[in-house]
């Protein structure tokens, strides 16, 4: 959804029209808030900026309005999110924890606004309907999420140019990372030592637009681990 185009084409229908009216609001809300820096190695600063960021866009999508509502998203006491996000304080929060915000994050934009007809449906493995939205990004994040093996269909009757129907390269190499991972063929102990990363970083390199793309792994490092993958497939058959 980081793509910008002129709305010039009179059969683009009303639901996309209404997606990315909401996107540029809600970018412009979060234009001035605190983004984080990247390093392969985040430091404990880097990681509170990372939660702040998140903190921020769940309160812009109304996913979780407040602290406390995050909090409970991860089962935590808000005293306890309000540590973490404060750089005075040694307490950190937990990668997972983390990524579960993001998670929470993404979901909920995807389906904003809500409309009776979304142009993307995404499923589990075994075709059941997880959730309906509007951008390939998010679609492609929640079924990569899904034990690596869930899909996405574009509605048939829903036009969308090519542009908004192909996931960027980048895009891809992304997705290649989450499937190994949430799939659990690879471990994120593995992925990090192929990508030279923390785990704050590897959650990094899985994000993608709008929320934040500053890094994507590199094509060698994931084509060590789907070695790796292959290997342990080919091992537990």
């Amino acid at each position: 959804m980081a793509v910008r185009f002129a709305l010039t084409n009179s059969f683009w229908p009303s639901e996309i029209q209404q997606a990315l009216v909401l996107e540029s609001a809600l970018l412009s809300k979060n234009k001035g808030t605190s983004m984080f820096k990247y390093s392969n190695h985040m430091s404990p600063g880097q990681v509170v900026d990372m939660l702040n960021h998140v903190l921020n866009w769940l309160k812009i999508t109304g996913a979780a309005p407040t602290v406390a509502a995050a909090a409970y998203l991860i089962g935590k006491a808000p005293r306890t999110l309000e540590a973490y996000r404060a750089k005075s304080d040694p307490r950190q929060i937990s990668v997972d924890d983390l990524l579960k915000l993001f998670g929470e994050a993404i979901w909920t934009f995807g389906q904003q606004p809500a409309d009776p007809i979304m142009p993307i449906t995404v499923f589990d493995e075994s075709g059941h309907v997880l959730t309906r939205v509007h951008s390939i990004h998010s679609a492609s994040f929640i079924a990569d999420c899904t034990r690596g093996s869930g899909y996405y269909e574009i509605n048939p009757s829903v036009w969308l140019p090519v542009y908004l129907r192909d996931l960027p390269v980048r895009t891809v190499r992304k997705s290649r990372l989450r499937r190994l991972l949430f799939s659990g063929v690879v471990t994120s102990r593995q992925a990090c030592k192929a990508l030279d990363c923390c785990g704050y970083a590897l959650i990094a390199m899985m994000l993608d637009t709008p929320f934040v793309d500053i890094d994507a792994p590199e094509e060698i490092g994931l084509r060590a681990l789907e070695a790796m993958a292959t290997e342990s497939m080919g091992e537990a058959a």
